[in-house]
């Protein structure tokens, strides 16, 4: 994976508690199909039939603060945001999406310079984050080549998988 490519279908403010994509009622659920059916149901009932797939998520700083509870994610994933863009996260939701395999890059100025609607095109190992609509370039943090493996493997068990597969035997 170099580039996500991707509309801006959300925007976060700061301090977002990641638990509120899917709600306290669902924090529970482990069900991918159930999550994907609620995400973000309680700010706008008709967001599942909106996004679309290889959309993009912008944010404010500390996005994803709270409990480390995979749900949130697991419903961003199977509605099929592609990424997301934050000033900053909260670290546990941070290294929750490298696990599952989640594009997640840092940029400082991203809800100055990007809104729902424009068009992105993220390059996560120089950090370069295009916006198409203005033709500004930002500079966000690159990916570091060893996340960047567990990205491409599609998540750290995988990642794992593929490397004792590797190993000498």
């Amino acid at each position: 994976m170099n580039n996500i490519k991707g509309k801006i279908i959300w925007k976060f403010g700061n301090h977002f508690n990641a638990d509120l994509i899917v709600g306290s009622k669902y924090i529970a659920e482990s069900n991918p199909e159930v999550l994907g059916k609620v995400c973000l149901a309680d700010y706008d009932p008709e967001f599942v039939q909106k996004v679309r797939p290889g959309d993009i998520m912008i944010a404010g700083r500390n996005f994803g603060f709270g409990h480390p509870h995979q749900q949130g994610l697991q419903s961003l994933i199977k509605v099929g945001i592609a990424g997301f863009v934050a000033e900053s996260y909260y670290p546990n939701w941070y290294r929750m999406s490298v696990s599952f395999g989640f594009p997640a890059i840092i940029c400082p100025e991203i809800t100055k310079k990007a809104d729902v609607g424009q068009e992105l095109d993220i390059n996560f190992h120089t950090g370069e984050i295009k916006n198409l609509a203005t033709g500004e370039t930002l500079k966000g943090e690159p990916c570091p080549p060893y996340l960047m493996e567990i990205l491409d493997a599609g998540g750290l068990i995988q990642h794992l998988i593929k490397q004792l597969a590797a190993a000498p035997k």
